[in-house]
């Protein structure tokens, strides 16, 4: 059934400041979103996207606190007055896990809860979660625990369990974050399906990849304020998105840098079509990085494992790494990968095989037996951060280390510049958006300079110039001779930094190779840097992106 085009969100001089902050997150943003539109958000990190969602939803400074000035209107009256749910408003935060009922015995109950509190008859509650599971392809997850989802499974329940409400509005932080390209183009379908069907869609995201052909409208935050507004294929191509410092494709930002002028391509097939057919001599070109031989930093001899109660995860995982390496996991949602990483820090124990990591066989250990040695970054921040700021964060585990005062703080100076983090030092990990959260809990475990460092989605939700800085950061561990292992759905991050690539399908690796081979499976999408090196016959490496902006920079001189 269609719903109604005729509603729509109305903000007026919207301004809004948390309470621990001197500056304010939104300051005077005017802006209607009407129905049947998919509007993409983006901006650098701490634009004001994720503040917007939740000032739009009513939920800020409802449950935040804070300061909120000028009008908000939905449906012509106050969001703020009722729950979202009552209001026909889905609000997907960037953190899925948290927004679990915690009463539900399976997915089939979680997806209930909503129609449930809606007080809907019992036959038209098991309609609709048939239907909202079969629109987002999770039937196979019915009888599943939610707390034993991976995070791209829990981020899909969530969306089916939205969906199963019937809103006339969707605000949605970061919805593609923890998943794989199959359930990524399938969010895209559906979101341009519930446009069709006349609902408000708006979504705050980094993807450029995954939004230029789903959005209808794309709105840029700057400091809290609109500064773009229009057509995403126009602002992509344009000279004004890479101002703001908002994330663009890897084609237009290969092609600003190598001088392209405006309209810049924003597609890989469209950079294609601007290089020249005859090869050109390519300066200072890099021969593709060696296969790494150092001591070895981690080592799996056939182990499986199953969590209590539920299927197996694991069925039979053999593998090794050697420092200098950075090795990328990747497969589906589901297939694994979390679990192994966890497996590699003690926080499970294999239920048949010999996990070692570093020196020690992790039997009748714990995580704590490994720090600070081996770094274990988790896809939810939330779950490592405790301290009352940013600097004593990255100071916990150089103290339990052991460290003097002046070494922690010379340590704790340099991993915060390195990431950006300098000007919130002193500032608590909380106040911070989820993209600068993931930040610190990368600086908190970068800053012992452990020699294994396992990392589970490291750039997810990150703005460029932040993804820059943790390929950067990751490059100069391995350098000095750490061990990367490192789950990621950013194939822009996986060709920059990973020297190798595992697949895992069905708790099994099915592919050990180059992370181009896996790139053109079905785990992400090949970037645009990758594409335009194969065409110019480059040997495919993970140095390999100034050599192609060199490349276009002299085919525009010819």
């Amino acid at each position: 059934m269609a719903l109604d085009r005729s509603m729509s969100f109305v903000a007026s001089r919207l301004a809004f400041r948390y309470p621990a902050q001197t500056h304010k997150a939104l300051d005077g943003i005017d802006l209607t979103l009407a129905n049947g539109d998919v509007t993409w958000l983006t901006g650098a990190l701490g634009s004001g996207t994720s503040t917007l969602l939740l000032t739009l939803s009513g939920l800020a400074p409802r449950l935040t606190g804070g300061d909120l000035s000028g009008a908000i209107a939905w449906n012509g009256h106050d969001p703020a007055r009722r729950s979202p749910l009552l209001d026909g408003v889905a609000w997907l935060g960037p953190s899925p896990g948290q927004q679990l009922s915690g009463v539900a015995r399976n997915v089939h109950e979680e997806i209930a809860v909503g129609p449930m509190n809606l007080g809907w008859p019992r036959a038209r509650i098991l309609s609709a979660v048939a239907e909202a599971m079969r629109r987002v392809g999770i039937e196979h997850l019915a009888e599943r625990e939610p707390s034993a989802l991976s995070g791209g499974e829990t981020q899909r329940v969530l969306i089916a369990a939205l969906l199963a409400a019937a809103p006339l509005a969707w605000l949605l932080d970061e919805p593609f974050s923890a998943l794989d390209r199959d359930a990524r183009q399938r969010l895209g379908a559906l979101l341009r399906e519930l446009a069709r069907e006349g609902a408000c869609v708006v979504v705050s995201c980094d993807d450029a990849e995954d939004m230029m052909d789903v959005a209808d409208r794309l709105v840029v935050l700057q400091q809290g304020t609109v500064a773009l507004d229009g057509d995403p294929q126009e602002l992509l191509a344009s000279d004004a998105m890479l101002t703001t410092g908002a994330s663009t494709t890897d084609a237009a930002a290969l092609a600003a840098a190598a001088g392209f002028p405006t309209p810049r391509p924003i597609t890989a097939a469209a950079l294609i079509s601007r290089l020249p057919a005859a090869r050109l001599p390519i300066p200072g070109a890099q021969v593709a990085r060696p296969e790494k031989s150092g001591p070895q930093r981690l080592r799996l001899d056939d182990v499986h494992f199953g969590y209590d109660g539920g299927p197996p995860v694991l069925g039979g995982v053999t593998l090794a790494l050697a420092g200098g390496a950075a090795v990328g996991l990747f497969g589906a949602n589901g297939a694994g990968k979390s679990t192994l990483l966890r497996l590699a820090m003690a926080l499970e124990q294999p239920t048949a095989g010999t996990v070692h990591t570093l020196d020690q066989i992790t039997a009748g250990r714990g995580p704590e037996d490994l720090a600070p040695r081996v770094g274990f970054l988790f896809q939810q921040p939330e779950r490592q951060l405790f301290a009352a700021s940013v600097r004593g964060e990255c100071s916990v585990a150089p103290t339990l280390a052991g460290w003097d005062s002046a070494r922690i703080r010379t340590a704790t100076d340099a991993v915060l510049a390195e990431l950006g983090l300098l000007d919130v030092a002193e500032e608590h990990p909380y106040d911070l958006p989820l993209p600068r959260r993931r930040l610190v809990a990368l600086a908190s475990i970068l800053v012992t300079d452990p020699m294994l460092l396992l990392l589970d989605e490291p750039t997810a939700a990150l703005d460029g110039a932040s993804r820059e800085r943790v390929i950067a950061a990751v490059r100069e561990r391995t350098a000095r001779g750490a061990a990367v292992l490192a789950i990621t759905h950013d194939a822009t991050f996986a060709h920059e930094t990973l020297d190798r690539a595992l697949l895992l399908e069905r708790g099994r690796i099915v592919h050990d190779g180059a992370v181009r081979d896996v790139l053109d499976d079905r785990s992400a999408r090949r970037p645009a840097a990758l594409t335009a090196a194969l065409h110019l016959g480059l040997e495919p490496g993970s140095d390999r992106r100034q050599e192609v902006v060199d490349v276009l920079t002299l085919a525009l001189r010819l």
